[in-house]
């Protein structure tokens, strides 16, 4: 403990925080008081699981907490022994400290009205590390407009960005498929999805967009979809043995949609 002690106090020295700095947010933020000294991760996301639950995470060069809830709906989540809901933050990459052990307990609110594509609340819980031999406590715990994105300490990156007829999608989940010679990149927001394809042997270079040929894309609203009928796609990165693609799109569909996607962007990992 006299470790993780000295290193969290120089670390917190480090960032110039105290307690006083939490009333103190930035855009976007995940910070706490913890054990009475100042926690902030200098790197937030949010991540949809493939079990339906979301992944709240926060690091910065010593420090990593993951909260991770059933849903991203707002509202209270309890913490604890035998929750579905955890909060886990390890130190160094080794003391790891979770909800879940020994007396365990807190909960994370959600809040409503945060802007699409990101998770706001507040959280306090105390942890234990295996075999309750250790606590750590974290209190007035700020969540503030996290974005989603690929999971923080990750290698896997799966990013899109898009203005819709001028207004950004701020996508909550972007995936990445391989199907038989093609690509497919998906990015939902709601009952709004944008589809982009090319195919799996695509190399650096830019290629047209068209209602049937080889390089797709496609914005859904509310079940009514607008095909592209030109546009460009600009790729930029292919890193076929990291399953890496990188690049620039913009388009415009027919009508009835008569939809205008600009300043389109994206990297994906397969």
């Amino acid at each position: 403990m006299n470790k993780l002690l000295l290193l969290i106090v120089l670390l917190s020295i480090a960032f110039t925080g105290c307690e006083e700095n939490i009333d103190k947010i930035n855009s976007p933020a995940l910070q706490a008081s913890r054990n009475g000294e100042f926690f902030g991760a200098t790197k937030t996301s949010v991540t949809n699981n493939t079990d339906g639950t979301i992944t709240i995470g926060g690091e910065n060069p010593l420090e990593t907490l993951q909260i991770r809830l059933t849903s991203a709906t707002p509202g209270f989540y309890e913490l604890g022994s035998g929750q579905a809901n955890e909060a886990i933050y390890t130190f160094n990459g080794e003391q790891q400290f979770s909800t879940r052990t020994g007396n365990g307990a807190g909960s994370v609110i959600l809040d409503a009205g945060s802007p699409d594509g990101t998770v706001t609340g507040n959280f306090s819980f105390v942890s234990y590390t295996p075999g309750a031999t250790d606590t750590l406590t974290m209190r007035k715990g700020v969540i503030y407009r996290v974005p989603f994105g690929t999971e923080v300490g990750s290698d896997r990156v799966n990013d899109l960005k898009a203005l819709i007829n001028g207004t950004a999608l701020n996508p909550s989940s972007v995936s990445a498929t391989k199907g038989p010679g093609t690509i497919v990149i998906q990015a939902a927001n709601g009952n709004n999805t944008l589809l982009l394809s090319f195919p799996e042997a695509v190399t650096v270079g830019s290629y047209n967009f068209s209602a049937t040929g080889m390089y797709r894309a496609t914005y859904s609203s509310g079940g009514t979809n607008a095909d592209a009928i030109s546009g460009t796609l600009d790729v930029s990165i292919v890193n076929r043995a990291a399953g890496r693609y990188s690049g620039l799109f913009k388009f415009e569909s027919g009508p009835p949609g008569n939809v205008v996607v600009t300043q389109g962007s994206f990297t994906i990992t397969l």
